[in-house]
């Protein structure tokens, strides 16, 4: 997708995901990249809303690497992922599910991104905006639904009043 309507506070975001998404060791930029670096954005009005909930880029990165994408799947048939991450870590030693490290050059967007980054269009057209700013792109990531929106249940944010917040902004 061209990045011209993007505003300068959009961009940044993605190019903090892309950063967030090495740091993490992901082949691939997705739409919990995306969140981490709107988190990541100092001056976006999706970073102060966000942080007005409680949901600071650390606390959604820990979240990310520590309980992985499939998390509340595993939880769903009994299995808790942070007992076994413990009990790996007891095994064979601290960081033993970290991964090889960061990830150089540049990384394409998994599926999902593509979606979100669709979504956010979509979103400053419904509002009549003709430019995508951070705030299209976290209301993007709610509508898409996927592991963003997991970290925000996680965070004991409600989606859809954070959707209602957001667009009051904008």
């Amino acid at each position: 997708m061209p990045f011209q309507r993007f505003h300068t506070d959009a961009r940044q975001a993605v190019v903090h995901a892309q950063e967030a998404a090495r740091q993490l060791g992901a082949g691939q930029v997705g739409p919990e990249h995306l969140l981490l670096g709107l988190l990541d954005s100092p001056d976006g009005v999706a970073r102060r809303i966000l942080a007005r909930h409680g949901l600071t880029r650390l606390s959604a990165y820990e979240m990310i690497r520590r309980n992985g994408l499939d998390a509340q799947a595993l939880a769903a048939i009994g299995i808790d992922l942070a007992v076994v991450r413990d009990k790996l870590e007891e095994a064979f030693g601290p960081g033993a599910l970290d991964g090889p490290g960061p990830v150089r050059g540049r990384l394409g967007f998994a599926p999902a991104a593509k979606k979100v980054l669709e979504l956010s269009l979509r979103e400053a057209i419904r509002l009549k905006h003709d430019h995508i700013s951070d705030g299209h792109l976290l209301l993007a990531l709610i509508r898409e639904g996927g592991t963003a929106v997991d970290v925000l249940r996680s965070a004991s944010i409600d989606p859809e009043a954070l959707r209602d917040e957001v667009v009051a902004a904008l």
